[in-house]
Protein backbone atom coordinates (compact mmCIF):
# COMPACT_ATOMS: atom_id res chain seq x y z
CA UNK A 1 0.00 0.00 0.00
CA UNK A 2 1.08 3.55 -0.59
CA UNK A 3 1.62 5.74 2.45
CA UNK A 4 -0.44 8.91 2.19
CA UNK A 5 2.19 11.09 3.81
CA UNK A 6 1.27 14.72 3.43
CA UNK A 7 3.51 17.70 4.20
CA UNK A 8 2.13 21.09 4.98
CA UNK A 9 2.32 23.30 1.89
CA UNK A 10 1.55 26.78 3.20
CA UNK A 11 -0.04 29.66 1.39
CA UNK A 12 1.36 33.15 1.90
CA UNK A 13 -1.11 35.73 3.11
CA UNK A 14 -1.57 39.47 3.19
CA UNK A 15 -2.32 41.30 6.41
CA UNK A 16 -2.95 44.99 6.75
CA UNK A 17 -2.05 47.66 9.23
CA UNK A 18 -2.30 51.35 8.49
CA UNK A 19 -2.15 54.85 9.87
CA UNK A 20 -4.90 57.45 9.52
CA UNK A 21 -4.20 60.93 8.24
CA UNK A 22 -4.82 63.29 11.17
CA UNK A 23 -4.08 66.69 12.59
CA UNK A 24 -1.21 66.86 15.08
CA UNK A 25 -2.16 67.48 18.75
CA UNK A 26 -0.13 66.73 21.91
CA UNK A 27 1.99 63.54 21.69
CA UNK A 28 0.96 63.08 18.05
CA UNK A 29 4.46 63.36 16.66
CA UNK A 30 5.73 60.71 19.09
CA UNK A 31 2.77 58.46 18.33
CA UNK A 32 3.23 58.99 14.60
CA UNK A 33 6.94 58.21 14.71
CA UNK A 34 6.40 55.09 16.84
CA UNK A 35 3.68 53.86 14.53
CA UNK A 36 5.73 54.52 11.41
CA UNK A 37 8.69 52.71 12.99
CA UNK A 38 6.42 49.74 13.68
CA UNK A 39 5.11 49.73 10.13
CA UNK A 40 8.61 49.86 8.71
CA UNK A 41 9.77 47.01 10.94
CA UNK A 42 6.76 44.93 9.92
CA UNK A 43 7.35 45.69 6.24
CA UNK A 44 10.94 44.45 6.64
CA UNK A 45 9.82 41.29 8.48
CA UNK A 46 11.13 42.44 11.89
CA UNK A 47 7.96 41.62 13.79
CA UNK A 48 9.46 41.60 17.29
CA UNK A 49 10.62 45.18 16.72
CA UNK A 50 7.24 46.03 15.24
CA UNK A 51 5.50 44.68 18.34
CA UNK A 52 7.62 46.86 20.64
CA UNK A 53 6.92 50.02 18.61
CA UNK A 54 3.20 49.31 18.30
CA UNK A 55 2.93 48.53 22.00
CA UNK A 56 4.46 51.91 22.88
CA UNK A 57 2.14 53.64 20.40
CA UNK A 58 -0.88 51.91 21.91
CA UNK A 59 0.08 53.09 25.39
CA UNK A 60 0.32 56.68 24.12
CA UNK A 61 -3.00 56.44 22.30
CA UNK A 62 -4.80 55.63 25.54
CA UNK A 63 -4.38 59.29 26.47
CA UNK A 64 -6.09 60.64 23.36
CA UNK A 65 -9.67 61.91 23.31
CA UNK A 66 -12.45 59.33 23.34
CA UNK A 67 -13.33 58.45 19.76
CA UNK A 68 -9.89 59.39 18.39
CA UNK A 69 -9.34 56.91 15.55
CA UNK A 70 -5.66 56.53 16.43
CA UNK A 71 -6.58 54.47 19.50
CA UNK A 72 -8.32 51.78 17.43
CA UNK A 73 -5.52 51.97 14.86
CA UNK A 74 -2.95 51.34 17.60
CA UNK A 75 -4.90 48.34 18.88
CA UNK A 76 -5.26 46.94 15.36
CA UNK A 77 -1.55 47.40 14.64
CA UNK A 78 -0.49 45.78 17.90
CA UNK A 79 -2.82 42.87 17.12
CA UNK A 80 -1.16 42.61 13.70
CA UNK A 81 2.29 42.31 15.27
CA UNK A 82 1.12 39.72 17.81
CA UNK A 83 -0.56 37.81 14.99
CA UNK A 84 2.68 37.82 12.98
CA UNK A 85 4.63 36.71 16.06
CA UNK A 86 2.36 33.71 16.62
CA UNK A 87 0.55 35.05 19.70
CA UNK A 88 -2.79 34.22 18.16
CA UNK A 89 -5.25 34.41 21.05
CA UNK A 90 -3.92 37.76 22.25
CA UNK A 91 -4.22 39.02 18.68
CA UNK A 92 -7.84 37.81 18.40
CA UNK A 93 -8.81 39.73 21.53
CA UNK A 94 -7.22 42.94 20.26
CA UNK A 95 -8.66 42.64 16.75
CA UNK A 96 -12.16 42.21 18.20
CA UNK A 97 -11.62 45.25 20.39
CA UNK A 98 -10.37 47.36 17.46
CA UNK A 99 -13.27 46.20 15.30
CA UNK A 100 -15.82 47.12 17.97
CA UNK A 101 -14.34 50.60 18.50
CA UNK A 102 -14.13 51.30 14.77
CA UNK A 103 -17.72 50.19 14.13
CA UNK A 104 -18.97 52.57 16.84
CA UNK A 105 -16.77 55.58 16.05
CA UNK A 106 -16.46 55.30 12.26
CA UNK A 107 -19.50 53.28 11.17
CA UNK A 108 -19.88 49.67 10.10
CA UNK A 109 -18.98 50.35 6.45
CA UNK A 110 -15.78 52.32 7.01
CA UNK A 111 -12.56 51.08 5.28
CA UNK A 112 -10.82 50.80 8.66
CA UNK A 113 -13.50 48.30 9.71
CA UNK A 114 -12.77 46.34 6.53
CA UNK A 115 -9.07 46.35 7.41
CA UNK A 116 -9.68 44.79 10.82
CA UNK A 117 -12.17 42.31 9.33
CA UNK A 118 -9.49 41.29 6.84
CA UNK A 119 -6.87 40.77 9.53
CA UNK A 120 -9.23 38.92 11.86
CA UNK A 121 -10.43 36.78 8.96
CA UNK A 122 -6.84 35.72 8.29
CA UNK A 123 -6.27 34.85 11.91
CA UNK A 124 -9.47 32.80 12.16
CA UNK A 125 -8.35 30.86 9.09
CA UNK A 126 -5.06 30.04 10.82
CA UNK A 127 -7.01 28.94 13.89
CA UNK A 128 -9.24 26.67 11.80
CA UNK A 129 -12.48 28.67 12.19
CA UNK A 130 -13.21 28.70 8.46
CA UNK A 131 -16.83 29.82 8.64
CA UNK A 132 -15.98 32.93 10.66
CA UNK A 133 -13.01 33.59 8.38
CA UNK A 134 -15.17 33.50 5.26
CA UNK A 135 -17.79 35.83 6.73
CA UNK A 136 -15.16 38.40 7.69
CA UNK A 137 -13.36 38.26 4.35
CA UNK A 138 -16.60 38.59 2.40
CA UNK A 139 -17.56 41.59 4.54
CA UNK A 140 -14.16 43.22 4.03
CA UNK A 141 -14.33 42.65 0.27
CA UNK A 142 -17.85 44.07 0.07
CA UNK A 143 -16.87 47.24 1.94
CA UNK A 144 -13.72 47.75 -0.10
CA UNK A 145 -15.47 47.26 -3.43
CA UNK A 146 -18.12 49.82 -2.49
CA UNK A 147 -15.69 52.37 -1.04
CA UNK A 148 -12.66 51.99 -3.33
CA UNK A 149 -14.06 50.17 -6.35
CA UNK A 150 -13.55 46.59 -7.56
CA UNK A 151 -10.20 47.32 -9.25
CA UNK A 152 -8.47 48.90 -6.25
CA UNK A 153 -5.47 47.26 -4.49
CA UNK A 154 -7.44 47.16 -1.24
CA UNK A 155 -10.07 45.03 -2.98
CA UNK A 156 -7.29 42.89 -4.44
CA UNK A 157 -5.96 42.18 -0.96
CA UNK A 158 -9.34 40.83 0.11
CA UNK A 159 -9.63 38.79 -3.10
CA UNK A 160 -6.20 37.30 -2.47
CA UNK A 161 -6.96 36.35 1.12
CA UNK A 162 -10.41 34.98 0.34
CA UNK A 163 -8.73 32.92 -2.38
CA UNK A 164 -6.35 31.48 0.23
CA UNK A 165 -9.31 30.38 2.33
CA UNK A 166 -11.12 28.80 -0.62
CA UNK A 167 -7.97 27.00 -1.75
CA UNK A 168 -7.58 25.57 1.75
CA UNK A 169 -11.20 24.41 1.61
CA UNK A 170 -10.51 22.82 -1.82
CA UNK A 171 -12.88 25.21 -3.59
CA UNK A 172 -10.29 25.53 -6.30
CA UNK A 173 -12.41 27.17 -8.99
CA UNK A 174 -13.30 30.10 -6.78
CA UNK A 175 -9.74 30.40 -5.52
CA UNK A 176 -8.32 30.48 -9.05
CA UNK A 177 -10.72 33.22 -10.14
CA UNK A 178 -9.94 35.39 -7.10
CA UNK A 179 -6.18 34.94 -7.45
CA UNK A 180 -6.23 35.91 -11.12
CA UNK A 181 -8.31 39.01 -10.44
CA UNK A 182 -6.06 40.02 -7.55
CA UNK A 183 -2.88 39.45 -9.56
CA UNK A 184 -4.13 41.57 -12.48
CA UNK A 185 -5.00 44.44 -10.13
CA UNK A 186 -1.74 44.22 -8.20
CA UNK A 187 0.47 44.18 -11.30
CA UNK A 188 -1.42 47.16 -12.72
CA UNK A 189 -1.23 49.04 -9.41
CA UNK A 190 2.28 48.18 -8.19
CA UNK A 191 4.22 46.67 -11.07
CA UNK A 192 5.48 43.17 -11.92
CA UNK A 193 8.17 42.97 -9.20
CA UNK A 194 6.23 44.28 -6.20
CA UNK A 195 5.96 41.96 -3.16
CA UNK A 196 2.15 42.11 -3.41
CA UNK A 197 2.29 40.65 -6.92
CA UNK A 198 4.83 38.07 -5.72
CA UNK A 199 2.46 37.10 -2.92
CA UNK A 200 -0.41 36.33 -5.27
CA UNK A 201 1.91 34.56 -7.71
CA UNK A 202 2.99 32.32 -4.82
CA UNK A 203 -0.62 31.59 -3.95
CA UNK A 204 -1.58 30.83 -7.55
CA UNK A 205 1.51 28.62 -7.86
CA UNK A 206 0.45 26.66 -4.78
CA UNK A 207 -2.99 26.19 -6.28
CA UNK A 208 -1.38 24.84 -9.47
CA UNK A 209 0.80 22.55 -7.35
CA UNK A 210 -2.20 21.08 -5.54
CA UNK A 211 -3.90 20.52 -8.91
CA UNK A 212 -0.83 18.74 -10.33
CA UNK A 213 0.18 21.55 -12.72
CA UNK A 214 3.79 21.42 -11.60
CA UNK A 215 5.45 23.21 -14.53
CA UNK A 216 3.11 26.19 -14.18
CA UNK A 217 3.62 26.19 -10.41
CA UNK A 218 7.43 26.16 -10.65
CA UNK A 219 7.44 29.07 -13.11
CA UNK A 220 5.31 31.20 -10.79
CA UNK A 221 7.31 30.27 -7.68
CA UNK A 222 10.57 31.26 -9.36
CA UNK A 223 9.10 34.59 -10.47
CA UNK A 224 7.87 35.24 -6.94
CA UNK A 225 11.23 34.36 -5.38
CA UNK A 226 13.08 36.58 -7.85
CA UNK A 227 10.88 39.53 -6.90
CA UNK A 228 11.07 38.84 -3.16
CA UNK A 229 14.84 38.50 -3.16
CA UNK A 230 15.03 41.81 -5.01
CA UNK A 231 12.50 43.73 -2.92
CA UNK A 232 12.53 42.23 0.58
CA UNK A 233 15.06 41.80 3.37
CA UNK A 234 17.00 38.52 3.34
CA UNK A 235 15.23 37.27 6.50
CA UNK A 236 11.71 38.31 5.53
CA UNK A 237 9.14 35.59 6.36
CA UNK A 238 7.41 36.01 3.00
CA UNK A 239 10.52 34.80 1.21
CA UNK A 240 10.67 31.78 3.54
CA UNK A 241 7.10 30.87 2.61
CA UNK A 242 7.76 30.88 -1.12
CA UNK A 243 11.03 28.98 -0.70
CA UNK A 244 9.22 26.36 1.36
CA UNK A 245 6.49 25.99 -1.23
CA UNK A 246 9.00 25.55 -4.06
CA UNK A 247 10.80 22.99 -1.90
CA UNK A 248 7.57 21.02 -1.61
CA UNK A 249 7.18 21.03 -5.36
CA UNK A 250 10.73 19.71 -5.79
CA UNK A 251 10.10 17.07 -3.12
CA UNK A 252 7.03 15.86 -5.01
CA UNK A 253 9.24 15.50 -8.12
CA UNK A 254 11.84 13.47 -6.22
CA UNK A 255 14.41 16.31 -6.23
CA UNK A 256 15.07 15.69 -2.57
CA UNK A 257 18.46 17.39 -2.22
CA UNK A 258 17.13 20.61 -3.75
CA UNK A 259 14.05 20.39 -1.53
CA UNK A 260 16.17 19.88 1.57
CA UNK A 261 18.36 22.91 0.81
CA UNK A 262 15.34 25.17 0.29
CA UNK A 263 13.60 23.92 3.44
CA UNK A 264 16.77 24.46 5.46
CA UNK A 265 16.96 28.01 4.15
CA UNK A 266 13.29 28.61 5.02
CA UNK A 267 13.77 27.27 8.57
CA UNK A 268 16.78 29.53 9.07
CA UNK A 269 14.89 32.61 7.84
CA UNK A 270 11.91 31.87 10.06
CA UNK A 271 14.04 31.24 13.13
CA UNK A 272 15.89 34.52 12.63
CA UNK A 273 12.85 36.55 11.60
CA UNK A 274 10.06 35.04 13.69
CA UNK A 275 11.77 33.08 16.44
CA UNK A 276 12.32 29.42 17.22
CA UNK A 277 8.89 28.98 18.87
CA UNK A 278 6.72 30.46 16.11
CA UNK A 279 4.04 28.29 14.40
CA UNK A 280 5.60 29.07 11.00
CA UNK A 281 8.91 27.70 12.27
CA UNK A 282 7.06 24.56 13.39
CA UNK A 283 5.58 24.32 9.91
CA UNK A 284 9.06 24.48 8.35
CA UNK A 285 10.33 21.80 10.73
CA UNK A 286 7.45 19.55 9.67
CA UNK A 287 8.29 20.08 6.02
CA UNK A 288 11.98 19.46 6.65
CA UNK A 289 11.06 16.24 8.46
CA UNK A 290 9.02 15.00 5.49
CA UNK A 291 11.97 15.59 3.18
CA UNK A 292 14.42 13.87 5.53
CA UNK A 293 12.03 10.91 5.83
CA UNK A 294 12.02 10.52 2.07
CA UNK A 295 15.82 10.88 1.95
CA UNK A 296 16.09 8.01 4.43
CA UNK A 297 17.38 10.10 7.34
CA UNK A 298 14.81 8.75 9.78
CA UNK A 299 16.38 9.84 13.06
CA UNK A 300 16.64 13.45 11.82
CA UNK A 301 13.06 13.31 10.56
CA UNK A 302 11.74 12.10 13.91
CA UNK A 303 13.59 14.86 15.77
CA UNK A 304 12.19 17.54 13.44
CA UNK A 305 8.64 16.17 13.85
CA UNK A 306 8.88 16.14 17.64
CA UNK A 307 10.35 19.65 17.70
CA UNK A 308 7.48 20.82 15.50
CA UNK A 309 4.88 19.16 17.73
CA UNK A 310 6.35 20.76 20.87
CA UNK A 311 5.93 24.21 19.32
CA UNK A 312 2.45 23.53 17.95
CA UNK A 313 1.07 22.18 21.21
CA UNK A 314 2.13 25.34 23.06
CA UNK A 315 1.45 27.97 20.40
CA UNK A 316 -1.62 26.52 18.66
CA UNK A 317 -3.17 24.24 21.27
CA UNK A 318 -3.85 20.51 21.31
CA UNK A 319 -6.92 20.69 19.07
CA UNK A 320 -5.45 22.52 16.06
CA UNK A 321 -5.52 20.98 12.54
CA UNK A 322 -1.81 21.71 11.98
CA UNK A 323 -1.00 19.60 15.03
CA UNK A 324 -3.09 16.77 13.58
CA UNK A 325 -1.10 16.91 10.35
CA UNK A 326 2.25 16.66 12.14
CA UNK A 327 0.92 13.85 14.35
CA UNK A 328 -0.11 11.99 11.20
CA UNK A 329 3.30 12.47 9.66
CA UNK A 330 5.19 11.35 12.77
CA UNK A 331 2.92 8.31 13.06
CA UNK A 332 3.67 7.48 9.42
CA UNK A 333 7.38 7.61 10.16
CA UNK A 334 6.93 5.26 13.14
CA UNK A 335 4.77 2.91 11.07
CA UNK A 336 7.46 2.74 8.39
CA UNK A 337 9.85 1.53 11.11
CA UNK A 338 7.23 -1.00 12.30
CA UNK A 339 6.88 0.82 15.61
CA UNK A 340 3.17 0.11 15.46
CA UNK A 341 2.32 0.54 19.15
CA UNK A 342 3.83 4.04 19.11
CA UNK A 343 2.16 5.01 15.84
CA UNK A 344 -1.42 3.93 16.62
CA UNK A 345 -2.25 6.46 19.39
CA UNK A 346 -0.81 9.28 17.27
CA UNK A 347 -3.02 8.34 14.30
CA UNK A 348 -6.06 8.17 16.57
CA UNK A 349 -5.24 11.50 18.22
CA UNK A 350 -4.89 13.17 14.83
CA UNK A 351 -8.17 11.70 13.58
CA UNK A 352 -9.98 12.78 16.77
CA UNK A 353 -8.75 16.37 16.33
CA UNK A 354 -9.95 16.47 12.73
CA UNK A 355 -13.35 14.92 13.51
CA UNK A 356 -13.91 17.41 16.34
CA UNK A 357 -12.85 20.34 14.17
CA UNK A 358 -14.45 19.44 10.83
CA UNK A 359 -17.07 16.77 11.47
CA UNK A 360 -17.13 13.07 10.47
CA UNK A 361 -17.56 13.58 6.68
CA UNK A 362 -14.97 16.28 5.90
CA UNK A 363 -12.21 15.66 3.32
CA UNK A 364 -9.57 16.67 5.88
CA UNK A 365 -10.17 13.26 7.48
CA UNK A 366 -9.11 11.30 4.39
CA UNK A 367 -5.37 11.48 5.13
CA UNK A 368 -5.84 10.17 8.66
CA UNK A 369 -8.20 7.41 7.56
CA UNK A 370 -5.77 6.29 4.87
CA UNK A 371 -2.82 6.26 7.21
CA UNK A 372 -4.64 4.46 10.02
CA UNK A 373 -5.74 1.89 7.44
CA UNK A 374 -2.08 1.42 6.47
CA UNK A 375 -1.25 0.66 10.07
CA UNK A 376 -4.02 -1.96 10.35
CA UNK A 377 -2.94 -3.46 7.03
CA UNK A 378 0.64 -3.83 8.23
CA UNK A 379 -0.62 -5.58 11.37
CA UNK A 380 -2.80 -7.95 9.36
CA UNK A 381 -6.10 -6.37 10.51
CA UNK A 382 -7.56 -6.35 7.00
CA UNK A 383 -11.22 -6.03 7.98
CA UNK A 384 -10.55 -2.83 9.94
CA UNK A 385 -8.36 -1.48 7.12
CA UNK A 386 -11.18 -2.14 4.64
CA UNK A 387 -13.69 -0.32 6.85
CA UNK A 388 -11.48 2.78 7.14
CA UNK A 389 -10.70 2.95 3.41
CA UNK A 390 -14.35 2.43 2.47
CA UNK A 391 -15.19 5.38 4.69
CA UNK A 392 -12.41 7.49 3.13
CA UNK A 393 -13.64 6.75 -0.40
CA UNK A 394 -17.18 7.72 0.58
CA UNK A 395 -15.97 11.08 1.90
CA UNK A 396 -13.86 11.77 -1.19
CA UNK A 397 -16.69 10.85 -3.57
CA UNK A 398 -19.15 13.11 -1.79
CA UNK A 399 -16.80 16.10 -1.98
CA UNK A 400 -14.87 15.49 -5.21
CA UNK A 401 -17.27 13.35 -7.22
CA UNK A 402 -16.69 9.78 -8.34
CA UNK A 403 -14.51 10.70 -11.31
CA UNK A 404 -11.90 12.90 -9.65
CA UNK A 405 -8.24 11.78 -9.84
CA UNK A 406 -7.93 12.74 -6.17
CA UNK A 407 -9.41 9.33 -5.35
CA UNK A 408 -6.57 7.33 -6.96
CA UNK A 409 -4.41 6.71 -3.88
CA UNK A 410 -7.33 5.64 -1.70
CA UNK A 411 -8.76 3.42 -4.45
CA UNK A 412 -5.43 1.70 -5.01
CA UNK A 413 -5.00 1.11 -1.29
CA UNK A 414 -8.54 -0.24 -1.10
CA UNK A 415 -7.91 -2.69 -3.94
CA UNK A 416 -4.85 -4.11 -2.16
CA UNK A 417 -6.88 -4.69 1.00
CA UNK A 418 -9.66 -6.36 -1.00
CA UNK A 419 -7.09 -8.74 -2.48
CA UNK A 420 -6.00 -9.75 1.01
CA UNK A 421 -9.66 -10.42 1.86
CA UNK A 422 -9.90 -12.61 -1.29
CA UNK A 423 -12.51 -10.29 -2.79
CA UNK A 424 -10.73 -10.44 -6.14
CA UNK A 425 -13.63 -9.41 -8.36
CA UNK A 426 -14.25 -6.29 -6.26
CA UNK A 427 -10.53 -5.55 -6.29
CA UNK A 428 -10.40 -5.78 -10.11
CA UNK A 429 -13.24 -3.28 -10.44
CA UNK A 430 -11.52 -0.84 -8.08
CA UNK A 431 -8.16 -1.26 -9.86
CA UNK A 432 -9.78 -0.59 -13.24
CA UNK A 433 -11.44 2.51 -11.85
CA UNK A 434 -8.16 3.81 -10.42
CA UNK A 435 -6.34 3.13 -13.71
CA UNK A 436 -9.05 4.98 -15.64
CA UNK A 437 -8.66 8.02 -13.36
CA UNK A 438 -4.86 7.86 -13.68
CA UNK A 439 -5.09 8.23 -17.46
CA UNK A 440 -6.64 11.66 -16.88
CA UNK A 441 -3.58 13.02 -15.08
Amino acid sequence: MRPSLSPFAPFFLALACCLPTLSVPLHAETWQSLSHAGLRAADEGRFKDAEAHFRDAEKLSAGFDQGDPRHATSINNLAYALHANGQYQSAVDLYLRAKSIREVTLGRDHPDVAETCNNLGELYRLLGDYEASEQLHLRALDIRKRVFGPDHPESAQSMNNLGVLYAHLKRFGKADQLYREALTIRIRSYGEDHPAAAETRNNLATLHYVQGRLTDAEELYLLAIEAEEKQLESQHPSLATTLSNLAELYRSQGKLDQAFELHERAVDIRRRGLGSRHPATAQSLNNLAVTQFERGHLADAEKYYRDSLAIQEVMLGKDHPDLALTLNNLAELLRAQRRFDEAKPLYRQALAIEEAKFGPRHPELVLGLNNLALLHFDRGAYVEAERLLHRAIGIEESHLGKDDPGLIVTLENYAIVLRELRRHRDAEEIEARAESLRTRL
